[in-house]
């Protein structure tokens, strides 16, 4: 079978200072050592520019998309790249609206069209959709005013959460309808539009993360895991997690992203299930690669390496996803600091370095 160097000039992995990008890099470099990988983040400290094996270089705000995309393609041909994978909404969204343009030349863009992206970034259009599909959804108001929050009939303690948002920001549970106004107050200041919706209890080990890789609206593969401790604890980045065998709850998953697709490249949609035999709740999709892509790495099940070839149309494709159901193995992962040593820049003086 052939190497993936075999089949791609480089990959761009952007966002390496978060979980996704930095477990790509990780997955694409164990995949293929002699593989060309640039590591891209706004932020020139990122852990994974300095992975081992990768070229680091930094990327401006995909806020202004036209600034991002030219930087993108002045990356890819200074390194010889034909992938990128973008690491956040944020690029994914910048991305979006050139992929057919940009296949044309050869780069290979991993992300849907704009209208299908929509549903990862924006929740509550995704709530609509699912709601409208009869999928199972939290209570769920959309208020435009704080007027509208005497609508609100699903209970307290509640979840303010901004349509727009990454990880636990913003999000926030109100306790009674004078916290609920007051904090919806703020939180639409702050971050836009917001949803209120019903609390689903339970903690961190009830949110599940069914990841997928889709073709053009084929599904290639799905995974799903578990998370067990995250940071804050009430909810965001995981931490530690595993994976997980349960066909009605990837189903469940496969069913939100088949009602808001056809999808193109990654995408993982999270749940909240109480307990077993209970209903399995949305909560959002994140259009990109998911925070423990690693894990399944481990597990035996290499998405990113997938991926690559998927985007190269290698037909030994389907030899590399494992026969098996799950296509993974029993696995828990932990995450924990890494210090690593990275090169002065400026004055060598000591009292210049930093």
């Amino acid at each position: 079978m052939s190497a993936l160097h075999d089949i791609s000039s480089g990959v761009l992995v952007t966002g390496v200072g978060a979980p996704p990008g930095l477990g790509t890099l990780r997955s694409l470099r164990q995949a293929d050592p002699e593989l060309t990988l640039v590591a891209a983040d706004l932020n020139a400290l990122a852990g994974g520019l300095y992975e081992p094996g990768c070229t680091g270089t930094t990327l401006p705000s995909a806020a202004d998309a036209e600034a991002y995309r030219s930087a993108v393609l002045k990356v890819m041909a200074d390194h010889g790249c034909d992938t990128i994978i973008p690491g956040s909404e944020a690029e994914a969204k910048a991305l979006a609206p050139i992929v057919d343009a940009w296949a044309k030349d050869g780069i290979r863009v991993p992300v849907p069209a704009p209208d299908v992206l929509e549903y990862g970034l924006d929740k509550g259009k995704l709530l609509s959709r699912a709601k409208a599909r009869g999928l199972p959804i939290p209570a769920t108001l959309q208020p435009n005013s704080v007027d509208d929050l005497d609508a609100w009939n699903g209970g307290y303690p509640c979840v303010v959460k901004p349509r727009t948002s990454r990880g636990a920001r913003g999000v926030s549970y109100p306790a009674n309808v004078i916290e609920l106004a007051q904090i919806w107050t703020e939180t639409h200041r702050d971050h836009g539009p917001c949803v209120v919706q019903q609390y689903i209890p339970g903690g961190a080990e009830t949110v599940y993360t069914i990841g997928s890789l889709w073709r053009e609206g084929e599904l290639i593969v799905s995974t799903l895991h578990r998370k067990l401790q995250t940071n804050p604890p009430t909810g965001g980045v995981a931490v530690a997690g595993e994976t997980v065998h349960d066909p009605v709850l990837m189903q469940a998953g496969l069913d939100v992203l088949q009602a808001s697709g056809p999808w193109h490249g990654l995408a993982a949609v999270e749940l909240k299930r109480p307990a077993a035999g209970e209903p399995a709740y949305l909560l959002e999709i994140n259009p990109r690669m998911w925070g423990f892509g690693y894990l399944m790495t481990l597990a035996g099940l290499n998405i990113p390496a997938l991926l690559v070839r998927m985007l190269a149309n290698d037909p030994d494709l389907g030899n590399h996803i494992p026969g098996r159901i799950p296509p993974y193995n029993a696995t828990r992962m932990t995450r924990t600091w890494m210090d690593v040593e990275i090169p002065v820049q400026g004055s060598q003086n000591e009292e210049d370095t930093v």
